[in-house]
């Protein structure tokens, strides 16, 4: 492994930091204190699984040992931080927090996605896989639906050697995240001499989707899957990541699957000290292959400490006995947090509002967070909706409804292409074009956003640590929007196609450099449907609205109610929180898994920081859905019928 292959491992070229602090004079920026228990895990050198609930500060914590661990020189430069995230912008979130905490340190620490790292390899070092795995072509990701998945194990079923003959029956919805994901990739594709149930049916998953003339089709499993195969075959690349990155984090760890622990235990298994964090109770992808007890594996494998934390930051008292509750549910030896969020006075924490219908719901709800807008200083953004699943179904009558009162609403869940809202908005391009836009059109006033899009720029240039690259890419900045400024003048909304605005600040910028710089550190995004997505979302907005301000306000919709599923709410808070539909029609999956069904609602209803509404209807209240309705009065928490 090169220099230069190092280098592009950890990402820019960082520069020394010129002081470091005494660990014993360490103390914490931008919070007051830790617990007790987080101030041990932070100093704990070695292996670490921090178990915290909801509010418990998570992010907060690994922000802080980061800062730590770089501030004091346990992690000494040149050496990086790796944090893998299982969402982007949990990852972005990180990121921004360590650069707030340790500013200096900022460039040595990489937060990205798991699947970001390991396509990442894979795009870097192909032509380093065993001859056998080779790609010829290139590859293009798509994840197979079920019915795909069911169609070919019928397939290999039927032709199957005879002597594996009905030993394969595997489940299509559970196929390629837990028979694929944990199959060790051989440095060599076995043959039929070699093959197992399990092994054969593999082999004829690859050799129909990857070992096939033309481009191969791959999904993230299976890129995880090469990825690893990378590492082993490849000691030197092993031995690279491990000096780049000797210390790991891994967020929201009660979600890892089989595919992700065998990548992470091939690669930074020895020599590299691993921090996890997460919540066992807050476990809701096991359909999509999360391991049971993965907090447990992780401790045993890597004969790691664990720290429960137990201090909750977000919720008031109430809302904390209401989730300790649910969590008993969960796991019958949890302690009750301790609250640190002060309560406020003059509103119910929780209670269950009953409506005879959608139209009634919706229209009750417009009109109580407009009056409480009224009389506070909260912002629609202070609530959420939150709902199991199908969100789109609340969208048209909440949207009119708010509408009434001029408050927006923003359904995250929403689709542009093939990215959801929610994502679009925290990529990185979208916050450059939109911030490039806002500079033209407000050419004043807006410091620091003109800094934010100053520092993207050096980024993507390669400025950061080059005086005079940086003079460049600020007068380049300036000429770029006035420019744009101009433009936009000409084109006023009401006369303007998204796709020619689209254009216009793909020609201005330099865009094969952005597109390079979006491979190099967020790989796990394609550009493409970044645009695609970004076009879409502003073809949507552009109608009606007099001036780019307006389109641009439209476009992120900050000052919104938010709609979302309980799995995007993940790692999110809002001052009152609808939890909407808690009757069987939006759990009808409840019965198949109790337990995963009660730590969503776990999720979902600990989002809420002050206030938390349940809705339901006056349908039955039998079957699996009576234990939520159990749970709820076994809290206290009163019903009210709303008409």
């Amino acid at each position: 492994m090169s220099a230069s292959d190092r280098r592009l491992l950890a990402g820019a070229p960082t520069q020394r930091p010129t002081t470091v602090v005494p660990v014993e004079d360490w103390a914490p920026a931008g919070i007051e204190d830790l617990e007790p228990t987080a101030w041990a895990a932070l100093r704990d050198t070695g292996n670490v699984a921090v178990v915290a609930g909801p509010g418990a500060g998570k992010t907060e914590f690994l922000a802080q040992r980061a800062a730590y661990l770089l501030q004091t020189g346990l992690c000494p430069w040149p050496q990086h931080i790796l944090a893998i995230s299982f969402k982007r912008d949990a990852a972005a979130n990180l990121g921004r927090r360590v650069a707030a905490r340790a500013p200096e340190h900022a460039s040595r620490f990489a937060s990205m996605t798991f699947d970001a790292f390991t396509k990442g390899l894979v795009d870097r070092f192909a032509l380093a896989l065993p001859p056998d795995w080779r790609m010829s072509h290139g590859y293009d990701i798509r994840n197979a639906p079920n019915s795909e998945v069911n169609t070919f194990l019928n397939t290999v079923a039927f032709s199957a050697p005879q002597t594996l003959a009905g030993q394969l029956g595997f489940q299509s919805g559970r196929f390629v995240s837990d028979i694929v994901g944990r199959w060790n990739l051989p440095e060599s594709v076995p043959t039929d001499d070699d093959v197992d149930p399990v092994s054969y049916a593999v082999r004829e998953w690859w050799r129909a989707r990857y070992l096939r003339p033309g481009r191969a089709e791959v999904d993230f499993v299976m890129l995880n899957r090469l990825a690893e195969l990378l590492v082993r075959a490849v000691p030197k690349l092993r031995r690279a990541l491990r000096m780049t990155y000797p210390i790991v984090f891994v967020d929201e760890f009660q979600d890892t699957t089989s595919a992700q622990f065998s990548f992470l235990t091939s690669v930074f298994g020895e020599e590299t000290a691993v921090t996890t964090v997460g919540d066992s109770k807050q476990r809701i992808m096991g359909w999509a292959g999360a391991m049971p007890e993965a907090v447990q594996r992780f401790t045993s494998t890597f004969d790691a400490t664990t720290y429960p934390l137990a201090w909750n930051f977000r919720s008031s008292d109430a809302l904390v006995e209401l989730q300790h509750v649910i969590a008993n549910k969960l796991d019958p030896a949890s302690v009750r947090p301790t609250p640190k969020a002060t309560a406020e006075d003059g509103h119910e924490p929780a209670v269950l509002w009953a409506f005879s219908g959608g139209d009634r719901e919706a229209r009750f709800i417009a009109d109580w967070i407009a009056r409480d807008i009224a009389s506070s200083d909260r912002t629609p953004a202070d609530f959420a909706l939150i709902a199991r699943q199908k969100v789109k179904d609340f969208e048209p009558l909440f949207r009119a409804r708010l509408a009434a009162h001029g408050i927006r609403v923003r359904n995250d869940d929403a689709r542009l292409g093939k990215m959801a809202l929610q994502d679009l908005l925290k990529s990185e391009t979208t916050r450059l074009f939109v911030g490039l836009l806002r500079l033209a059109h407000q050419p004043r006033g807006l410091a620091a956003l003109w800094q934010e899009v100053s520092a993207t720029l050096e980024r993507v240039h390669g400025a950061t640590d080059d005086e005079r690259a940086q003079q460049r890419v600020g007068e380049d900045l300036s000429d770029l929007t006035t420019r744009l400024r101009a433009w936009l003048q000409a084109h006023p909304p009401s006369t303007t196609s998204a796709a020619d605005a689209v254009r216009k600040v793909l020609d201005l910028v330099d865009s094969a450099a952005l597109r390079r710089y979006v491979k190099a550190t967020a790989p796990g995004e394609e550009f493409d449907l970044v645009i695609e997505a970004f076009e879409a979302r502003l073809e949507t907005v552009l109608d009606g609205s007099e001036d780019w301000g307006g389109v641009l306000d439209e476009f992120e919709s900050a000052d919104a109610v938010v709609l979302l599923t309980t799995h995007r709410s993940k790692g999110l808070e809002y001052h009152t929180v609808f939890f909407l539909g808690i009757h069987g029609r939006q759990w009808w999956a409840l019965g198949s898994d109790p337990r995963e069904g009660t730590s969503t609602f776990f999720v979902g209803l600990s989002r809420a920081a002050q206030r938390l509404v349940f809705t339901t209807d006056r349908s039955q209240r039998t079957g699996p859905i009576a234990a939520f309705f159990a749970m709820l009065t076994e809290a206290r928490v009163p019903e009210v019928d709303q008409g």
